[in-house]
């Protein structure tokens, strides 16, 4: 029998069934709580306009929409490229990485134009700034609910009951808001 034609189809095989454990989702939800927290603080600014938070709250506002912005440039969701990976014959996995890879940088270039708007210097209007903030946290509350239920579609009947749980109870938060 040919080494290499088995090595192809032990490899993929092994990749393809492996058991996806709650603590493998961890650093996926906890990512998706540090953005929910976001979303609602930008909420919260948006639905206070035209009245502008004070400048020490609105300056730890901007660091942490930068730090969020920073993290999804500087890196993609481990979760994706190392468990839920079918490799590159899945169109499905191909397109929901893709797109959830897609989701994330525009929701880095949205609070990066959320940032901007509130410059000092830029002196934007209160309906700039309310769409600016609008857009951004809607687009990245469904980019984390798009992204859940893309763990569901490719893991499947990998996720043990305890993961699917804790991203069943993650996806309920988020449908809450």
């Amino acid at each position: 029998m040919n080494d290499s034609r088995l090595e192809i189809r032990v490899v993929p095989f092994a990749r393809r069934w492996h058991v996806i454990h709650e603590i493998d989702l961890v650093g996926m939800i906890a990512e998706h709580r540090r953005r929910a927290a976001i979303c609602a603080w930008a909420e919260l600014i948006a639905d206070g306009l035209p009245n502008r938070p004070d400048d020490e709250g609105l300056a730890r506002f901007l660091v942490t929409l930068d730090d969020m912005a920073t993290r999804i440039e500087t890196g993609g969701p481990p979760l994706w490229d190392a468990t839920l990976r079918h490799g590159d014959r899945d169109p499905l996995g191909t397109i929901l990485r893709d797109h959830v890879r897609d989701r994330h940088m525009a929701d880095a270039a949205a609070a990066r134009e959320v940032i901007a708007a509130f410059d000092v210097e830029a002196d934007t209007a209160s309906e700039t700034l309310g769409y600016s903030l609008r857009g951004f946290f809607a687009a990245c509350r469904g980019g984390v609910e798009f992204e859940q239920l893309a763990v569901l579609a490719l893991a499947g009947h990998r996720l043990t009951p305890d993961a699917r749980a804790v991203l069943t109870d993650a996806l309920a938060q988020g449908f809450a808001h």
